[in-house]
């Protein structure tokens, strides 16, 4: 706001200049208002020139026409004045038409009167004409006289006017600046008067602050070596090493004995201690980053891999940057974690995707088909009389056919293909990239393998078939994968009620 303060009343004075300037320069001219001086030494001569004409006419023997022709050639300059001399600024003359025009007429008649008395034979004659005409003309000029006087009083009226007012607002402009400058005065004392006072406040907080500082600083060196036991003693890994050189400033007994070190190495980057280079250089890029690192879940000590919780955060430590890592040992909770997803998704019996899972799975393959136009196929799979199985000859062999069954179908389909167990002896198989014709095929051959494959159990002997049902996604129907599922059941039952152990598509 000072500063505004100032660049407008700098701004203020500029102008103020700027009146005064052109105000200067209007009263500086000095032929603004000569044509009131222009018509009256023209009327002077006009006089003169009467009166030597007069006299020249009242004693022709002894009249002196070359004065009469000196003061023709002298008002003659005056109306029509030479090209080198002063020129008369005309603003009146123009507003008043019967002054130009008997102006005018006095010109045409001083030219001819000159012209003549210069080459008639009989001067005399010019002589008198001059002496009977001049005082019309001198009339005619006083009445020019007259106008221009007036003309001229009223303009100088309305200069005044414009300059009164001009001044006016270069004194209100003063009168401004001047409450400006006395603003800006005060508030310079006020703020001088303010800064003292802060000045001696700004003192006494400094006292009180290097007290502070002093105590404070005796805190965090307790605090310090307080911090450095618990990590030490802590059941997690931490360590403290510089940023750019990889200097040990500390790591605690955990990380030691992780290390199977006795004790701490001269330099220890974090980007080694985990087993994967590329996930090292990734947890040092987004450390530098953002400063910090959370809950980042990896495999760490190459010569002795296990699964670890690292944090770490980017310190100053005596204008040095340092990282600060600590970590913990997640394996049991991984393992455990591992386990209930492969629970969650897996058959127990057979091992294959359970019913969710082929779901899961099966739609994002078959969105993938749809994405880029590609064949898509369905298996639908039943063990012919599986309950004449399980009534004859027990149970376990009802199982051991199931997972017979499994076994072959992860030997004979690709590892592409997505299988699962539905439900009971009911087998779905979902085929990317496959049209109608290698669907046939991949459902023919496994057909014959199961049929010729035995069942584990005591007797070799004991083979089972079955029927299989296959359907063929149709870009233009947009199929979803239940109804891809229906379709091959549909099929399967048709493959049950036509005979079994054959294929129907």
């Amino acid at each position: 706001m000072l500063l505004l303060a100032v660049i407008l009343m700098a701004a203020t004075t500029l102008f103020a200049l700027r009146i005064t300037q052109l105000e200067m320069h209007a009263l500086a001219k000095p032929h603004q208002n000569n044509e009131l001086w222009y018509v009256t030494n023209t009327a002077l001569e006009l006089h003169n020139l009467g009166r030597v004409a007069r006299a020249a006419a009242a004693n022709p023997p002894q009249a002196d026409h070359d004065e009469l022709s000196v003061r023709l050639e002298v008002l003659s300059s005056l109306l029509e004045p030479a090209e080198f001399a002063p020129r008369v600024s005309k603003s009146i003359l123009p507003t008043l038409p019967n002054a130009l025009q008997t102006l005018e007429k006095l010109s045409e008649r001083t030219e001819s009167w000159s012209y003549r008395l210069a080459n008639s034979a009989d001067p005399s004659q010019v002589t008198q004409e001059i002496a009977t005409q001049v005082d019309e003309l001198s009339e005619g000029l006083r009445h020019v006289v007259l106008a221009v006087h007036i003309a001229s009083s009223i303009a100088q009226d309305n200069i005044r006017i414009s300059h009164y007012q001009q001044f006016a607002l270069l004194a209100w402009i003063l009168v401004a600046l001047l409450v400006g400058i006395t603003l800006l005065v005060i508030k310079l004392i006020w703020d001088r008067q303010i800064m003292k006072r802060l000045s001696s406040h700004l003192e006494s907080l400094n006292k009180r602050l290097e007290t502070r500082v002093n105590r404070r600083t005796r805190q965090l060196a307790e605090s310090k070596a307080l911090l450095m036991f618990i990590l030490d003693a802590s059941p997690s890994e931490a360590a403290l090493v510089n940023a750019e050189s990889g200097d040990v400033l500390f790591i605690n007994k955990t990380l030691l004995d992780k290390l199977e070190l006795s004790s701490p190495p001269p330099q220890l980057f974090l980007k080694s201690l985990l087993v994967a280079p590329e996930q090292g250089e990734a947890f040092i890029d987004e450390l530098d980053q953002y400063g910090r690192v959370d809950n980042w879940e990896a495999q760490v000590m190459p010569h002795k891999p296990y699964w670890s919780s690292l944090s770490a955060k980017l310190v100053e430590i005596e204008g040095k940057l340092a990282h600060l890592l600590w970590g913990f040992d997640v394996s049991e909770h991984r393992n455990l974690l591992n386990l209930l997803e492969t629970q969650a998704n897996t058959d127990s019996l057979t091992k294959l995707y359970n019913r969710r899972a082929f779901y899961k799975l099966g739609e994002q393959v078959l969105d993938g088909c749809k994405r880029y136009a590609h064949p898509c196929s369905v298996l639908m799979i039943d063990i012919d009389h599986f309950k004449r199985i399980n009534d004859t000859y027990g149970h376990a062999v009802g199982d051991a056919a199931i997972c017979s069954l499994s076994q072959t179908l992860r030997d004979t389909l690709r590892d592409a293909d997505i299988i699962g167990r539905m439900g009971g002896e009911e087998f779905a198989v979902l085929l990317p990239h496959t049209d109608r014709q290698q669907a046939l095929e991949s459902a023919e051959r496994l057909r014959q393998a199961v049929a010729a494959t035995p069942i584990n159990s005591a007797s070799d002997d004991l083979h089972m078939t079955i029927s299989i049902g296959a359907a063929v996604f149709n870009p233009q129907q947009n199929a979803t994968l239940e109804q891809m599922l229906i379709t091959a059941d549909k099929a399967l039952y048709k493959a049950k009620t036509t005979g079994r152990n054959r294929v129907e598509i």
